[in-house]
């Protein structure tokens, strides 16, 4: 049986989570060996009777893989692909975070190994300061090597993509509803197709024809700041959602970094959810030149550092650490 198939009809079992499947994979060599188990394997692995039932149920797991292979002929005949949490094409610092998704779903390109990108994030309708930070901050991060993210919405992230497109970097979105539903926003539906068109990605977690839902929007926020070593927050209001994903980052601990606003700009309304997390733990402050652009030695510092604290895994040869040679250098 193949691997995609197996993991998509696990997913389509109702009654199964996420961290249920992902304790079953810990146990079984893979998802096609967990529907070959018999009963007393399941027991022997801990599995509660009521997982048990489902998992032994011939009819629901006949539905499971007619679901799951119907999904992927329809993926396919829409140019949308699927991948799962132990391809390689799976966003490396996902893996790092609980409640990963098991498979996601992406039309373009999705980048292998990438585990040098970063989210620049920001409210809807920024001032215009923040959207020129956001241009330069792009650009200068897409100069240094970096993948951008984002999540496709109005201001900041529309700003932060076209940028990275801009200087030919690779971006990636994140959407809160199915690659079948209707493009959100609207007005954006140029931007995600030149996404795609250079080789950047549209990601969902979603099935195809989920729809758009404030609980699926939250839930695509974590996924920003875990694809990412940390985000960039250049402007929100209290209740924003670049606050969720801010507070997302912050537990995942990756850093959060905000720029230095003068008080006036700080204590405005499109800041005062900024405001609300300077000096938590993991929240750095971005000196602002005099014509707003930022000096970034300090977050390449900071960056390296969660780096390092991800990837403890040692190279084979000389036991050093995983790195890629000037990705930190911005001489």
């Amino acid at each position: 049986m193949d691997d995609l198939i197996c993991t998509l009809a696990l997913k389509k079992i109702k009654g199964l989570q996420n961290h249920h499947i992902f304790f079953l994979l810990k146990i079984f060599k893979n998802s096609c060996e967990i529907f070959k188990a018999k009963r007393s394997d399941f027991l022997k692995a801990g599995l509660k009777n009521e997982y048990i039932k489902i998992l032994t149920d011939t009819r629901i797991v006949r539905m499971a893989f007619f679901d799951a292979i119907e999904e992927i002929e329809e993926a396919s005949k829409n140019g949308i692909k699927i991948t799962t949490y132990n391809s390689a094409s799976y966003p490396s610092n996902l893996n790092f975070i609980k409640n990963k998704p098991l498979v996601l779903y992406y039309k373009g390109v999705l980048k292998e190994n990438m585990k040098f990108a970063v989210a620049v994030v920001g409210q809807r309708t920024p001032p215009d300061y923040a959207e020129n930070i956001a241009q330069n901050l792009t650009e200068q991060l897409c100069l240094s090597g970096f993948s951008i993210i984002s999540g496709l919405a109005t201001g900041i992230d529309t700003v932060a993509h076209r940028a990275a497109l801009k200087k030919n970097g690779y971006t990636m979105v994140y959407i809160g509803s199915g690659l079948l539903e209707p493009i959100y926003p609207p007005e954006n539906i140029g931007l995600y197709n030149e996404i795609i068109l250079h080789n950047g990605a549209i990601v969902s977690e979603l099935p195809l024809h989920e729809k758009i839902s404030p609980k699926n929007l939250v839930a695509r926020d974590r996924l920003q700041s875990g694809s990412s070593l940390g985000i960039f927050a250049l402007s929100s209001p209290e209740g924003g959602g670049t606050m969720k994903t801010c507070r997302f980052s912050l537990k995942q601990k990756r850093p959060v970094f905000i720029p230095e606003y003068d008080k006036e700009i700080m204590n405005s309304k499109e800041n005062l959810g900024l405001k609300s997390i300077i000096g938590n733990v993991g929240v750095s402050m971005l000196k602002l030149n005099k014509d707003f652009s930022l000096d970034l030695k300090e977050v390449m510092d900071e960056l390296r550092i969660v780096y390092d604290d991800i990837y403890e895994e040692k190279l084979e040869i000389g036991n050093s650490l995983l790195v890629q040679p000037e990705l930190f250098d911005l001489n």
